[in-house]
């Protein structure tokens, strides 16, 4: 039963964190380009 609540708690956790993520990502505009954050199409 112990492992059932962990599992479930650090779902809920990675769940929270993944919403939390997505919200910042579609609320981040990418206008300036001087200080890229996400660096994925500069090869």
């Amino acid at each position: 039963m112990l492992r059932v609540i962990a599992a479930l708690t650090v779902g809920a956790i990675l769940a929270m964190g993944a919403s939390v993520a997505i919200v910042n990502v579609a609320t981040s505009t990418p206008e300036p380009p001087d200080k890229p954050l996400y660096n994925y199409g500069g090869r």
